[in-house]
């Protein structure tokens, strides 16, 4: 197997230290207040370090990722300083005897870009054309020392910058679409994306090509494991689908469910903690408060309410505004303004996305859960009358919806029934609206493989655009062996970035590689990113990459052209806005991102491990299947 290499893998704007330079992240995190990269693990100068630590791992292919902001600072104007940079950092890796593999967008992009056409941003028709102008300035100017070539990474999961389920409270990325914009505005834009992002793939290779005839070019959908029988009934929502209306229809499966919404509260305003694992069964508003353990305390709503959602964090922007020290905290804003002089202001009208808030007006009153007891927060005199934050906050949501703010009544929760009044007695049914809302539309379909296949219609992928691939990349995180509630709802939290709970399938690598192998039995694979947080569903990472790594060596055995296996990642990074902890730390070796300002790179037992996986293949070449399962 001495074709086969193992390696890692960085990407520019969650390890490049912030310049000054705006890319849409840095954009997104000013507007959505999480987590700015700051110096990141100033990887920028610090490449050489990271490099020779993948090196002493046994590793032999390395991944970066070019920053597009910095390569093209304005439109049409390039950055030599900037590609000196990458030439020399490529030309180290190089020396250092690896391989390189170099993605183009790595889930960010210029501002000037994003303002394009009015703020269409990848929606507008010349992004194609965009995108190819900056692929033939890499490829000129970089070409010789990059082996594989990534044009979008993960581009299935960039249709969250414009899809928001009922169960989401915001778009997880950017850029987000305008305030208020329906399921269906939101599909629209989905059908607009997905061809344009083929196009810019196609593009793009198109243009590598001209300068590098025998460049290999490809991307990495972020693919899923599932039951045999499920992916093929969610692919069947793409290639079954016979014009944009039919599939305009399935935003109807994103929106609300009407019958199963009523709970013995319509929102709870009650000392609630915001959690990941609270948040896969409510909507929670903007916090209003932080507490003393510093957790974000919100409001709870039952999900598919996005009307009410959307009174509600007006009140506690108003709230706020009229609060000098009212905590500064994350909202739902997006990067929709950027490029447009006028769109949707938050000072409109909330309108009726919904029916949460004509229930209510019908009914004349608003319930309101509440918590007593806590000073300044919410306490109850004598005769029954409410005040402290909570209550004004409920009694301006009433004021928004029913005109005044006298209509509120005042239900006394305690525990977890704070949360769980919110929700209907059919709430033990979730996870199946989240089923069918994911795998009976697009979002749930592997559909970049599916078009470069030549499976979906024409008006999701142009013609000219199928097969344009040098080889299969693919990325592989986590799965679900059955239809389990329990299983379905971690794998939905996880695709909101909540990793500490995801579903470990190691098996669904596996099929994923064949399945693959099966649509592109010419073209060699390479799993651009497989990896895992700390701890991922009480595995550890270590165990969790060595047990992937054994499906893929099976699968190698097997006869299936793998040439390579790229773990995520080789240092902790700043994970997209995420605050740093054991949840979002992906990293080989640790950084302290938020205590060391050395930034020290410290190994970990999972780094221990990868490299005992490597020396062990690396003395084993001819090693049989079962000689595989006794590797470390």
């Amino acid at each position: 197997m001495d074709d086969f290499r193992f390696g890692v893998a960085t990407a520019d704007h969650q390890c490049e230290a912030y310049n000054g330079q705006d890319d849409i992240r840095d954009v997104w995190a000013r507007v959505r207040g999480v987590v700015p990269r700051g110096r990141a693990t100033d990887f920028w100068n610090r490449y050489r370090e990271d490099a020779d630590l993948a090196k002493s791992l046994g590793c032999r292919i390395f991944r970066i990722s070019l920053s597009w902001a910095r390569l093209e600072p304005q439109a049409g104007t390039w950055s030599d300083e900037t590609f000196a940079h990458y030439r020399e950092l490529l030309q180290y890796l190089r020396d250092i005897g690896m391989h390189t593999l170099v993605t183009l967008h790595h889930n960010t992009w210029p501002v000037h870009v994003q303002a394009a056409g009015e703020g269409a941003g990848m929606l507008d028709e010349a992004f194609p054309a965009r995108f190819a102008a900056y692929a033939e300035q890499a490829a000129k100017r970089l070409g010789d020392l990059i082996d594989y070539w990534v044009t979008l990474n993960e581009p299935n999961q960039l249709l969250y910058g414009f899809v928001k389920a009922f169960w989401m409270p915001a778009y997880t990325m950017p850029p987000g679409l305008a305030p208020f914009a329906t399921s269906e505005e939101q599909m629209d834009a989905v059908l607009t994306l997905v061809p344009n992002l083929f196009r810019a793939h196609a593009f793009a290779r198109d243009a590598i090509k001209a300068a590098l005839p025998n460049a290999m070019v490809g991307a990495n959908p972020n693919i899923f494991g599932l039951p045999g029988w499920l992916r093929r009934l969610a692919d069947r929502s793409a290639t079954k689908a016979k014009s944009p209306g039919q599939m305009r229809k399935q935003a109807e499966l994103l929106s609300q469910w009407r019958f199963l919404e009523s709970g013995q509260v319509d929102v709870s305003i009650a000392q609630i903690g915001v959690t990941k694992e609270r948040a896969t069964h409510v909507l929670f508003s903007e916090p209003y408060e932080i507490s003393t353990t510093g957790t974000p305390l919100a409001a709870a709503i039952a999900l598919g309410h996005r009307a009410l959602l959307n009174a509600v964090d007006r009140a506690i922007r108003a709230y706020k505004k009229a609060t000098p020290n009212a905590p500064l905290t994350t909202n739902r804003k997006t990067c929709a303004n950027v490029g447009r002089e006028e769109y949707a202001s938050e000072a409109d009208d909330v309108p009726d996305l919904d029916w949460s808030l004509d229930t209510i007006r019908k009914r004349g009153v608003l319930r309101v859960g509440v918590r007593p007891g806590v000073d300044d927060l919410c306490r109850v005199d004598a005769q029954g009358n409410y005040s402290g934050i909570e209550p004004d906050i409920a009694r301006r949501i009433a004021d928004q919806v029913l005109g005044d703010p006298s209509k509120v009544q005042f239900v006394p929760l305690e525990g977890e029934n704070r949360v769980r009044a919110t929700r209907s007695r059919f709430a033990w049914l979730d996870w199946f609206r989240k089923s069918i809302a994911l795998f009976g539309t697009l979002l749930g379909t592997n559909w970049w493989n599916l078009g470069m296949a030549g499976q979906l219609p024409e008006f999701l992928c142009p013609a000219t655009c199928v097969g344009t691939l040098d080889y299969v990349g693919l990325d592989y995180y986590w799965g679900v062996a059955s239809f389990a509630p329990r299983q379905l709802h971690r794998l939905v939290a996880a695709m909101s970035t909540n990793y500490g709970d995801a579903p470990v399938w190691p098996g669904g690598l596996g099929a994923v590689l064949r399945e693959a192998h099966a649509q592109f039995p010419d073209k060699p694979i390479i799993v651009v990113e497989n990896g895992s947080v700390t701890s991922a569903g009480g595995i550890a990472r270590a165990d969790y990459i060595a047990e992937h790594i054994r499906e893929v060596i099976d699968a190698k055995k097997a006869g299936l052209p793998i040439l390579a296996y790229l773990c995520w990642s080789i240092t902790s990074n700043r994970e997209w806005g995420l605050p740093f902890n054991d949840g979002s730390d992906f990293g080989l070796y640790h950084i302290a991102l938020d205590t060391d300002p050395e930034l020290t790179r410290v190994p970990t037992p999972s780094a221990q491990r990868y490299a005992e996986i490597i020396t062990a293949h690396a003395s084993r070449t001819d090693a049989t299947t079962a000689d595989v399962r006794r590797m470390p």
